[in-house]
């Protein structure tokens, strides 16, 4: 009796055989490589064991006889996995060769709203500005919170405002040919959620009749602030320069930035922030793999305490806070004298009229208005407003920088009026109410100043 032919659709068992051993081959070498030199370059160690398992098993299937059922499912399966790595193999070498960021680092950045973007286009010896000109239109903190994957909720009924930076990156609306007064500073001076007429150099500009320019930029410190006064902030008119001091954390910003500076003078070196791009799609593919598990959680903003004010118990989120004269370190306040030395000699040089506006963080406006809640650590349940503001007064005093003090405006506004001045979650800056309260306390504080009184009035 003749045997009847094997079904042409069946595969042969040299195929079956070649293919398995091949797809083992290439799983067991993965799986080799990721546990050894490349696990730490493609991050993508988790992925070695069931690499490594799936290699056996192919091996095992490669030996053994099936059904022809289940000889065609298993072929299938090699059959995709060795087009997955072909796959792969095509998208990692195109991506190296067209240079293609699989970060996607610009197109979540120009997502991002510009005062949470750090600045990138240097600018001085070692700093950096914002680019421009730029206008971006939006719910500027809901949109931030949801960028880092974050409840914004609570800034679901924040306004749509569209802000605007000039040539330089800063915040004029536009630009203006000269000026009397030019503000520097960083985040709490730009004020990247605030519309443009509500900015406390705008205001500051019509209680005084005259024109002001805004050098805020955040993420910056002092000596950027001066090195913005000195490159962008002279003009014809100019008169007075203000550079807005937070207590939050300018004394670290520049105790960084006077080690960059140090830097630089030995090297010649400066840093640079451009966007390295990952061009490679496994390591791309491995860092978000191994993204903390906490980072892929919605999470609310945290609640540090809640504020006794007008409108009842708020819930609020504080920042880190600053540390008394006595913790500051010696380099540090060498660092300070140097910084407000150089400025008051930048004054005298162009003949203008200096000043330091003092930014109080949230915890000291609101201070014995709160009650603390169990995400507060001792840190700030204990905290006691410090003697920081009149030690940086001395140092303005002994370097020749005329101080002023926001603390009394905006503590005096909030004790009066129980309204609180800074935004509520997250986000730990003057709120559009607060930036009115510092344009009327810097209006009192250079309304009286010769230079000023001097000055021509704005058209």
């Amino acid at each position: 009796m003749n045997q009847a032919p094997e079904s042409t659709d069946r595969p042969s068992p040299r195929l079956h055989l070649a293919l398995h051993v091949l797809a083992s081959a290439l799983l067991l070498s993965a799986g080799a490589l990721l546990g050894g030199p490349f696990a730490t370059t493609f991050q993508l160690a988790a992925l070695r064991d069931p690499l490594l398992a799936l290699g056996l098993m192919a091996l095992l299937v490669a030996l053994l006889r099936r059904r022809p059922l289940v000889r065609r499912l298993s072929v299938g399966v090699c059959v995709s996995l060795l087009t997955a790595f072909v796959v792969v193999a095509a998208v990692e070498a195109a991506g190296r060769l067209a240079g293609f960021d699989f970060r996607l680092q610009a197109f979540h950045l120009e997502r991002t709203p510009p005062n949470w973007r750090k600045p990138r286009v240097p600018t001085g010896t070692v700093f950096f500005r914002r680019r421009g000109p730029l206008e971006w239109t939006g719910q500027v903190t809901k949109r931030y919170l949801e960028t880092v994957n974050r409840v914004a909720d609570s800034y679901a009924a924040e306004p749509v405002i569209t802000v605007r930076y000039d040539r330089f990156g800063f915040r004029n609306e536009p630009r203006p040919e000269a000026w009397e007064i030019a503000v520097a500073g960083d985040s709490f001076t730009e004020l990247g959620d605030i519309p443009y007429d509500r900015l406390f150099t705008t205001l500051l500009a019509q209680r005084l009749s005259v024109r002001v320019l805004n050098l805020g930029v955040g993420n910056t410190g002092p000596l950027a602030h001066l090195s913005y006064l000195a490159d962008y902030g002279l003009s014809t008119a100019t008169r007075q320069t203000v550079i807005v001091f937070f207590e939050g954390n300018d004394l670290w910003d520049l105790s960084e930035e006077a080690v960059a500076e140090q830097r630089y003078a030995q090297t010649g070196t400066r840093p640079h922030r451009d966007l390295q791009p990952q061009t490679s799609f496994l390591r791309a593919l491995g860092e978000r793999l191994g993204q903390p598990a906490w980072e892929a959680d919605r999470r609310a903003p945290v609640v540090h305490a809640f504020f006794a004010g007008a409108e009842g118990a708020v819930p609020v989120t504080l920042g880190i806070p600053p540390p008394g004269a006595a913790g500051l370190p010696l380099a540090l306040q060498e660092a300070l004298a140097d910084f407000l030395g150089r400025y008051a000699a930048f004054g005298r040089h162009h003949r203008l009229d200096v000043w330091l506006a003092y930014m109080p963080c949230k915890e000291r406006v609101l201070a014995g208005r709160l009650h603390f809640t169990e995400a507060a650590d001792d840190g700030l349940r204990e905290w006691e407003p410090t003697d920081l503001p009149r030690a940086i007064a001395d140092a303005c005093q002994t370097a020749g920088v005329q101080f002023l003090d926001l603390t009394p405006a905006l503590v005096g506004h909030t004790r009066t009026t129980g309204e609180l001045l800074f935004n509520r979650l997250h986000d730990c800056h003057l709120n559009a109410r607060g930036s009115e309260v510092v344009s009327e306390a810097l209006a009192r504080a250079l309304l009286g100043t010769e230079a000023l009184a001097a000055s021509p009035p704005s058209p």
